[in-house]
């Protein structure tokens, strides 16, 4: 008995390429996450010190938009001062976004510092970027399995009969 070949779909060997392509632009973009930015400051004292506000505009001239709901506070010795760290994760990738920080003493007085200009960038980072890669190109390898799998079930289900092989 002569085998019969597969019916052939122009750019059928293509099929899973594409899949899998199609795959990491939907994946990757989602294996960077969202655009944050990370403000730090440190003090060098902090002797009647309350606490501290932030604010971030799109212009260096403001308008200005309180990001923290309650006052920072003091954190560490008042005599050595501390370490600070805020996540606005409410920016949009690629903007250019001005941060002004307002320190607030005991007395009621403040005293804002002079912006500072960011440019928004993704959560991620290269990190989780190749490791999405990675997760891709195996997808893609057990797609490609998978399609010669079943091409090779259909080419012997069209001389067999159409019943599951045993071997590959």
């Amino acid at each position: 008995m002569t085998e019969r070949p597969a019916p052939h779909l122009p750019g059928s060997a293509l099929l899973p390429w594409l899949a899998a392509c199609l795959l990491l632009t939907l994946l990757l973009p989602g294996c960077v996450g969202p655009a944050s930015v990370t403000v730090e400051w440190t003090t060098a004292s902090e002797v009647d010190h309350a606490g501290f506000n932030l604010y971030r505009s799109e212009s260096p001239d403001g308008p200005w938009v309180q990001l923290n709901r309650e006052l920072i506070p003091p954190a560490g010795d008042p005599i050595v001062g501390g370490q600070y760290s805020y996540v606005d994760d409410t920016v949009e990738p690629g903007r250019t976004y001005y941060y002004q920080l307002e320190d607030l003493a005991l007395d009621g007085s403040s005293t804002r510092h002079p912006p500072i200009e960011v440019v928004a960038g993704p959560a991620g980072g290269w990190g989780d970027l190749v490791w999405g890669a990675m997760a891709g190109l195996i997808l893609a390898a057990a797609l490609l399995a998978g399609w010669r799998l079943w091409a090779r079930w259909r080419r012997s289900a069209a001389s067999n009969g159409p019943s599951m092989p045993d071997t590959f």
